[in-house]
């Protein structure tokens, strides 16, 4: 009895976690951010965006500071990991290389955190814009930095405003791109 209730329970929370993934890729996809705010439209770059709200709502879930919003930033940690395994294999990568192409996207997003966690922690969007500008090739759009900076500020904002309970029942609240200046 005890074993078929943590398995409906962990399969609740895998579901939780892999509705709140689809919301955040969801909102990463969006065309704006490819056509104002210079990203990308490459596989790159698409990552790239996705990492920037992943790292946002996973800071969230930590500001939280329970076991069960941990448990649930790694539990959508987990569905990206899965989902990236997904992608290399639809995109015909072979199964000795995936591993590896995946070790190598995952570092890439420590490494997003390590750089643009201290601008996001004191909201200084300045700060944020050049570690963003680093993280571009040269000659990026700066004006694109900058607006996505404010944008990623605004939206640590939002999701700052919401409750765990919000959180966990994908009920999302993001800033509208098209009105970040």
């Amino acid at each position: 009895m005890l074993k078929r209730l943590k398995s409906l329970l962990l399969g609740r929370v895998d579901a939780m976690a892999g509705r709140l993934y689809r919301a955040v890729v969801a909102q990463s996809r969006l065309p704006l951010f490819y056509r104002d705010y210079a990203m990308p439209d490459t596989p790159a770059g698409r990552l790239e965006l996705l990492h920037l709200h992943l790292l946002l709502v996973s800071r969230r879930l930590s500001a939280e500071g329970t076991q069960t919003a941990a448990g649930l930033s790694q539990d959508l940690f987990d569905c990206h990991v899965e989902a990236l395994d997904d992608a290399l294999r639809e995109i015909g990568i072979g199964d000795t290389s995936v591993p590896r192409r995946k070790k190598r996207m995952v570092r890439g997003f420590y490494a997003q955190i390590a750089e643009l966690g201290p601008p996001l922690a004191a909201a200084d969007a300045s700060a944020l814009a050049a570690a963003l500008s680093a993280r571009r090739p040269p000659g990026a759009d700066a004006l694109a930095c900058d607006r996505l900076a404010a944008y990623l500020v605004a939206a640590e904002g939002e999701l700052a405003r919401l409750a765990f309970a919000d959180i966990a029942a994908n009920r999302l609240r993001w800033p509208d791109p098209g009105a970040v200046r």
